[in-house]
């Protein structure tokens, strides 16, 4: 029976350190593709910002075709 149940809660925590181990790859992959430069077919708006989470200041740039919005941030 122990048997059993070390090979059940083996597997569990296997599966638990593969989801994390594949959330961290995920993420810094993710970010690593992330450019602070907006793409191309965006405007600049007048729309300055600090963030209240983070408290860096960020650039708004505005897509008109898409509607899409793209958040740089600026140096203070």
């Amino acid at each position: 029976m122990s048997y059993f149940l070390s090979i059940y809660f083996g597997i569990q925590l296997l599966i638990v350190i593969l989801a994390a181990a594949g959330t961290i790859w995920f993420r810094r992959r993710r970010l690593a593709k992330r450019s602070n430069q907006p793409p191309s077919g965006f405007q600049r708006t007048a729309e300055i910002f600090i963030d209240p989470t983070t408290g860096i200041k960020q650039q708004v740039w505005f897509n008109p075709r898409t509607g899409e919005r793209f958040y740089q941030t600026l140096e203070s």
